[in-house]
């Protein structure tokens, strides 16, 4: 799987040695373009299994650190960082979830620092369909994700949900060469839509 768009965004904006919360590691596939940039990562994943497949695969690297917590913490690290990123983490949950655990990370990250993040669209045709345990929150029965609950934002919800930032940019994308293959089929990928958002403390 390439590395994520807001992955290799985020990585033209990073100092040497910049230090990165990577909320959500997934299969490890934006690792490498952070680490060409020259960065410390601080990888937080929630999923005991995913974070223990990155543990094995990272674990020659001094400069990858990965945690098993919540997202929205509290974070097993100390300190200020520089920039942080999640391209699948904040999909899931609840918006409570995923607004609690956009607090915890703008209150690690310096002043102007980035933050880029992938959300779930409205326009997501998965939207509506399910079991619903919170507001705009959606269960699928059957797929690839069956029982996982997702969360979905207009615009005004991402810029509700983003309101401690600067957005310096928002848009709507086709997830079709983005989704993770670990977690959807190519055909079911292509009807995804999310939110990308470049946004900074």
């Amino acid at each position: 799987m390439p590395t994520h768009p807001l992955a290799s965004a985020l990585a033209g904006t990073l100092l040497p040695n910049a230090r990165v919360l990577l909320l959500g590691i997934g299969s490890g596939r934006n690792v490498p373009a952070l680490l060409a940039a020259g960065a410390r990562i601080e990888a937080i994943e929630d999923d005991a299994e995913r974070a223990r497949a990155a543990q094995a695969r990272f674990t020659s690297e001094p400069r990858v650190r990965i945690s098993r917590a919540a997202y929205a913490g509290p974070y097993a690290f100390e300190g200020t960082i520089d920039g942080a990123l999640s391209t699948n983490a904040l999909l899931h949950g609840t918006p409570h979830h995923v607004a609690a655990a956009v607090a915890a990370a703008r209150e690690r990250l310096g002043p102007s620092a980035p933050f880029y993040v992938t959300l779930g669209s409205k326009r997501d045709p998965r939207f509506g369909v399910g079991r619903s345990p919170a507001r705009d929150t959606f269960v699928p029965s059957s797929g690839s994700e069956a029982g996982v609950p997702h969360c979905y934002f207009d615009e005004a919800g991402v810029r509700g949900l983003m309101s401690g930032f600067a957005i310096e940019e928002l848009v709507e994308r086709s997830a079709a060469e983005t989704a993770g293959s670990w977690a959807h089929a190519p055909e079911e990928s292509a009807s995804i839509v999310h939110w990308f958002v470049r946004s900074r403390r």
